[in-house]
C-alpha cells in the first residue's frame, strides 16, 4: 500500500471537506507527532471539527503518527515550519511514497530536492485513479476544496479528473 505523508495543512483540509476517511481507507496516511499537534491537539482546544475527525482516525488506527527524526539534517537551516521541518525530517529517514502539501515555499524546496509530492487536490485524483470514488463524487470534491486552494491547482486537477 503507498505510504503518505500528510503535513498540517493537507490534513485539515482532508478532514475539512471529509474525504480524509476515504483517502485513509485507500493509502497508508502517515502524519508527524508535530503535525498531529499542530491540527490536532491545538484544534481540539478550539473545538474544530477537523481536529475532532483526526483524532478518530488516529485512535481507530487508520492513520498513524509518527516521531520524526531527532536528527539534524541539511534542510535544517531552511526556513520551514515545525510540523514541515519534522514530514521533510520523516521522509528522509524512511521509506514514504509521497508527500502531500499545499505551502509553496515547502513544495519549492521539494521540488528542488526532487521529493515526491502533490498538492492537496491531487489526493482527490489518487481516490479516484486508486478506485475509492468515481469521476462525479471527485469533482464534488473538488468544488468544496476550490475556495482553500490556489485556481491553478483546481483547474490542473479538474482537468485530469475529467481526461480519465
Amino acid at each position: 500500500m503507498m505510504k503518505i505523508l500528510l503535513d498540517a495543512d493537507a490534513s485539515i483540509k482532508l478532514a475539512k471537506i471529509s474525504i480524509i476517511e476515504t483517502f485513509a481507507a485507500g493509502f497508508e496516511v502517515i502524519i508527524t507527532a508535530e503535525v498531529y499537534g499542530e491540527q490536532v491537539t491545538a484544534g481540539l482546544k478550539r473545538n474544530y471539527p477537523d481536529a475532532k475527525k483526526m483524532e478518530k482516525l488516529v485512535s481507530d488506527g487508520k492513520i498513524t503518527v509518527v516521531k520524526s527524526t531527532e536528527k539534524s539534517s541539511v534542510y535544517d537551516s531552511l526556513v520551514l515550519g515545525r510540523g514541515e521541518k519534522s514530514v521533510l525530517n520523516y521522509y528522509l529517514a524512511n521509506d514514504v511514497d509521497l508527500i502531500i502539501s499545499d505551502d509553496e515555499a515547502f513544495l519549492k524546496i521539494l521540488d528542488n530536492y526532487a521529493v515526491p509530492f502533490t498538492p492537496v487536490a491531487g489526493a482527490i485524483l489518487m481516490c479516484i485513479m486508486h478506485g475509492l470514488m468515481n469521476k462525479e463524487q471527485g469533482l464534488k470534491y473538488l468544488e468544496l476544496l476550490t475556495p482553500m486552494i490556489r485556481d491553478e491547482n483546481m483547474f490542473y486537477i479538474k482537468s485530469k479528473i475529467e481526461g480519465l
